[in-house]
């Protein structure tokens, strides 16, 4: 009987660990796998492909708590004050409580930032889309 016993809190302890390890949640949305990697202070190379200033131009972003702390472009190092670069969490927020009639994304498969970011504010604009490529994200 008491083998028994033994066997079966044996059997009770195995399903119990199994259930905790199978019960961990995975993030489910790039944006919950973006906050998973909790980085706070990273760079990223950011292009924003427009009809306007600096467009074309590849820039880093340097993010210091959360806030851009530096625009530089890449080429040549030199300071950027355009204020049309972004944060990851900002690209979030314009997809989350952006106004546009057409928005395209496209989502980095790793840390779940949005690498493509097509934003329209009218079907047809003359001149009033943007295009924003993020990559080359450095944990700082």
């Amino acid at each position: 009987m008491a083998k028994i016993f033994l066997i079966l809190l044996t059997l009770l302890s195995f399903t119990s660990c199994k259930k905790e390890l199978v019960s961990q949640v995975q993030p489910q949305t790039p944006y919950e796998l973006w906050r998973s990697q909790n980085l706070h202070d990273y760079s990223i190379d950011q292009v924003r492909t427009c009809y306007c200033p600096d467009g074309g131009v590849v820039v880093r972003v340097t993010v210091r708590s959360d806030t851009i702390f530096s625009l530089t472009k890449v080429a040549d190092g030199s300071l950027v004050t355009s204020p049309y670069y972004f944060t990851v969490d900002s690209l979030f927020g314009m997809i989350e409580y952006g106004n546009f009639d057409s928005l395209v994304v496209r989502y980095n498969s790793i840390y779940g930032y949005p690498e493509f970011l097509d934003l329209n504010p009218q079907w047809h604009p003359v001149d009033g889309g943007v295009l924003y490529e993020t990559t080359n994200l450095k944990k700082e």
